[in-house]
Order: C-alpha cells, then sequence, then structure tokens
C-alpha cells in the first residue's frame, strides 16, 4: 500500500495505535540507513558506516550499510533485527519530519497512516484521553529532536572533512562463496593517508571541529563488512 503521509494531528490522530515488533516491513527493506554523528559511537559497534552524497543537494552525509544490493536488509532476520542498537533513522518509523527549506532547526512530525504498523485496536497509543503525548510519542519527539540537531552537526564536520580532502570515492565490492559479486557505489571513505599527513592549521582546524574523532569512528566501524559478506553468504 502506497504511503500516506500526514502532519501529526492530536484530533485526527487520537486514535491511532503503532503496533511495533515486526521489524520486516516495507520501508526496513533497503540497503542503507542515514545516521548522524551524535549516534556514531554507538552504531560503530554493530554497522560499517560510510559517506554518500545527497542525490539533489550534493550534501556529504553519513549512511550505516544495511546490504550490498537495494532491498537487501542483511539486519532483517524474520521479523527480528540483528543488532541491538538502532540507528535513530530506523527508529522514527512510522515518523517522519516535515522539513521547510532545509531549516533543520525546527520540523513538524508526520505520520504515515497506511504504515503496516498503524492501527486503531493494539500497540503504543500517541495521544492521551485529554490530547497530550503519551511516554511513547514522546520518546518519538525526542529521536526527533536528535536528528534534527544531528543532521546539522553532521553536515557542519563533513563539510569541513571534505575541505580538507579527508573523503575519498570508493566502490564496495564483495565476492560471496557462490561466486556471485556485489557490491555499492557511490561511497566515500577516510582518506587514511590524508588523514595522517594533516598538521599545523589543518590538524587543529580538524580536530577543534571534532572531525578527527568523527574519522576514527567510521574507520573502525569498516569491520563489519565482513559480518554482512557472513551474513550475504548464509542468504
Amino acid at each position: 500500500m502506497a504511503a500516506q503521509v500526514e502532519l501529526l494531528d492530536k484530533q485526527k490522530h487520537q486514535q491511532i495505535k503503532i503496533k511495533t515488533g515486526n521489524m520486516d516491513t516495507p520501508e526496513n527493506r533497503v540497503n542503507a540507513a542515514l545516521v548522524v554523528v551524535t549516534e556514531l559511537s554507538t552504531l560503530i559497534h554493530e554497522y560499517p558506516i560510510f559517506a554518500t552524497k545527497h542525490p539533489n543537494t550534493g550534501q556529504f552525509q553519513l549512511v550505516a550499510i544495511l546490504g550490498f544490493s537495494p532491498k537487501q536488509n542483511l539486519y532483517l532476520h524474520g521479523e527480528q533485527w540483528r543488532a541491538t542498537y538502532l540507528p535513530l533513522d530506523i527508529m522514527r518509523r512510522p515518523f517522519s519530519a516535515m522539513i521547510e527549506n532545509d531549516d533543520f532547526s525546527a520540523g513538524r512530525i508526520a505520520i504515515d497512516v497506511n504504515h503496516p504498523w498503524v492501527n486503531t485496536q493494539t500497540g503504543e497509543a500517541l495521544f492521551t484521553a485529554e490530547g497530550k503525548a503519551t511516554e511513547f510519542l514522546q520518546r518519538m519527539q525526542n529521536t526527533f529532536a536528535g536528528l534534527l540537531a544531528g543532521t546539522q552537526r553532521t553536515q557542519q564536520i563533513l563539510n569541513v572533512a571534505a575541505e580538507h580532502k579527508l573523503l575519498t570515492s570508493i566502490n564496495l565490492e564483495v565476492e560471496l562463496k557462490n561466486g556471485e559479486k556485489t557490491g555499492i557505489n557511490g561511497l566515500y571513505a577516510v582518506d587514511t593517508d590524508a588523514l595522517k599527513n594533516l598538521s599545523g592549521d589543518g590538524l587543529a582546524t580538524c580536530h577543534k571541529a571534532s572531525v578527527l574523532e568523527v574519522c576514527h569512528l567510521l574507520l573502525s566501524s569498516g569491520a563489519h563488512i565482513q559480518k554482512l559478506i557472513k551474513w550475504a553468504d548464509e542468504a
């Protein structure tokens, strides 16, 4: 069923409930999820993370790799998600943020009323009988606050990294046990040589802007590619 996104309204959506649990939904069948720098320290323990460019704006952004081909999410195992931590971009579903004029300092929450989790019978309520946000909706609001603030911070850090030529274009190519070759184009990884050669004002600028910390986190996350290859071999 096609998505039907509506701005969240305490009167219109007062009866709506969110039945969570089954992670195998159409919008989760993707091979990448957007992430922000504020969640990196947690996500690097379970996901390989790279930079990519927004297809419309050309701005650098961060993504957690979930699979090697379109609609392949190797973290989905039946209805379960094979990780302790979820990227905020996955956690916020079936909600989305309505952003105007690329202003990430503010935004209104919308809901896909056709999402499989949305119903009026069972699950987490959004509003109390008095029209106030429930604890569940408050958690979603906090999730979006983290996403919006993290998006701005991510762009700032990646812009500085790009200015100092610390990001290099790569094609992620893997070969499975059955001989099949697969992979993802359009990714950017940390250029380790450029990172090592930073000095003087460039080094100071990158340190002050938290670029060095983010680069090291991204580099450490790359080890999880082998886990994904193993899962792909078993699929």
